[in-house]
């Protein structure tokens, strides 16, 4: 029999990765990883914001004129129109303008064999150029977003006799999302009988995780029994073990007929024990039900008999 191979060496860490809670979960952070995005450029370019983006192509295209004026500098001579009799750094910079451009306005043109080839690579390049980011520019603009607005607050009271944590989710576009799924997850400190410690992720069971069509609101409903990760646990327990409610939403957009994502959080200072959410639902001016959206963040008194709204732990 063959001897097991041993797995490779971690590489050498210099100093500590420092962590920090990102919706729940611990990050690295570390100043380094901004390098790491620059071996792939595409994602960087999807991933930062919109002044971000025209900042870098701004960047960009300045610095590859700047590049190909400092090689036009080589000769001298090579741009013929020039005002000098030799040709200045900036008639080179404008010179390659017009030339990735392909604006020539007749006045500059080159009039040596190395200029002809330094435009021929540059013509070649800015076709490329403007390619990749018109590419990653309409990535940008045709990517769907979900545009979930989530509820400031998670509450905890009895519902049906059954204490159970809601949170309320709705549609910003007002367009049909098909096939809505929500997935809601107990993150939490934990240690082992070993002394471990532990950041440990725990499926809630929701009464309705998945709607074919959702198109206002979404009132999700965790009935804490048994089975649930909160059973049994007090309200001061889950802020000392600094436990967050974790929640993905994901769905496909009626228009864009795309999948769209989203994700929220509810740390334990923003679950309220004992309160429960305003009924958005309104029949009181005789012309048939209405939708108050007015009532999606507010909360009213709502005891509940479970460990969680003691008046100690709230």
């Amino acid at each position: 029999m063959a001897p097991a191979q041993r797995p490779a060496p971690l590489p050498p860490v210099d100093a500590p990765v420092r962590l920090q809670k990102h919706g729940g979960i611990f990050t690295a952070v570390n100043p380094a990883d901004w390098i790491r995005h620059w071996r792939h450029p595409n994602h960087l370019m999807l991933a930062v914001p919109w002044p971000g983006f025209f900042g870098l192509v701004t960047v960009g295209y300045l610095l590859l004129h700047l590049l190909f004026a400092l090689l036009y500098r080589i000769d001298l001579h090579g741009i013929a129109g020039v005002a000098g009799e030799t040709t200045s750094f900036l008639e080179a910079f404008f010179f390659s303008v017009q030339t990735l451009g392909s604006i020539g306005y007749g006045a500059f043109h080159p009039s040596s064999l190395f200029t002809h080839l330094l435009v021929t690579v540059e013509s070649l390049l800015g076709l490329i150029v403007i390619a990749l980011t018109t590419g990653m520019a309409f990535s940008r603009f045709s990517r769907s977003t979900a545009r979930i607005l989530f509820s400031e607050v998670a509450t905890v009271h009895d519902y049906d006799g059954q204490p159970t944590l809601m949170f309320r989710l709705a549609n910003e576009r007002r367009k049909t999302i098909l096939d809505a799924r929500v997935q809601a997850y107990l993150a939490i400190d934990e240690r082992t009988t070993e002394g471990h410690r532990m950041r440990r992720l725990h499926p809630l069971a929701l009464n309705r995780a998945r709607s074919p069509l959702f198109l206002l609101s979404w009132t999700v409903m965790h009935p804490i029994d048994d089975a649930s990760p909160l059973h049994g646990r007090t309200a001061s327990e889950l802020v000392e073990r600094q436990a967050e409610i974790l929640i993905a939403f994901s769905g496909i957009d009626e228009t864009l007929e795309r999948p769209i994502y989203a994700h929220h959080n509810f740390p334990a200072s923003q679950m309220l024990f004992g309160q429960g959410f305003v009924d958005m639902m309104r029949d009181d001016d005789g012309q048939g039900p209405s939708f108050d959206f007015a009532n999606f963040n507010r909360t009213h008194p709502c005891p509940s008999d479970g460990p969680l709204s003691t008046p100690d732990a709230a």
